[in-house]
């Protein structure tokens, strides 16, 4: 059966507004224009590492450690060895008697350089021509507080503050022995692996 012009005509318009519906819903539909849901970005968070610093080394006195379990290193094992060194040197030079020739400071020397042991015969030679040989003098003498601070393993010196705690006795009718408190101050040199003392001062004694 042959079509008519005008029914053609009316099925070509039938046809676009059928293909119209068509794409009308499928943009409404959203299948032509389909929603982008990126994916999620990840972010790490950031690790700031913390700057290092080398801590001071501390120092401790003989004092400090006696009732204390500190772990020390090698500078702070020498430094107490040298503190405990310096405490017994300066008991047994404070601690003498007018009837023993000084014999004290004579077994220190086996602990002194060239140097303090002419300083020490000297300070015996003064002594002697000073002492009075009527009257009896005796001190006795112990340390209490040790301080000195070694810079390193390494270090060929160090300067000790010993504080003492002693009594005096002068042998007199109608004295008393009188206790005293005392500073000296001893330097530690080491030549040939060995630590000597070096050099002694003190000051004066503070009676009770």
């Amino acid at each position: 059966m042959r079509l008519s012009p005008k029914t053609i005509n009316w099925l070509m318009i039938g046809g676009v507004i059928i293909i119209l519906i068509v794409l009308l819903y499928i943009l409404l539909s959203g299948k032509l224009n389909p929603s982008y849901n990126p994916p999620a970005t990840i972010v790490s968070p950031t690790t700031t590492t913390p700057e290092i610093t080398q801590p001071e080394p501390q120092t401790f006195s003989t004092e400090q450690l006696a009732n204390n379990q500190i772990i020390l290193d090698n500078r702070g094992r020498l430094e107490i060895e040298l503190e405990k060194k310096a405490g017994a040197f300066v008991e047994r030079w404070a601690s003498l008697s007018s009837q023993d020739n000084f014999s004290n400071l004579e077994i220190l020397k086996n602990s002194m350089t060239q140097s303090m042991i002419a300083w020490t015969d000297d300070y015996i030679k003064n002594q002697s021509a000073t002492k009075k040989t009527d009257t009896y003098i005796g001190t006795r003498a112990q340390a209490i507080v040790t301080q000195g601070t070694l810079d390193s393993v390494d270090s060929t010196s160090l300067t000790v503050d010993v504080k003492i705690r002693g009594q005096e006795t002068i042998a007199t009718t109608s004295t008393q022995p009188k206790n005293f408190y005392q500073n000296y101050q001893l330097s530690l040199v080491k030549q040939n692996d060995v630590w000597l003392a070096n050099k002694l001062t003190w000051q004066d004694r503070q009676y009770q």
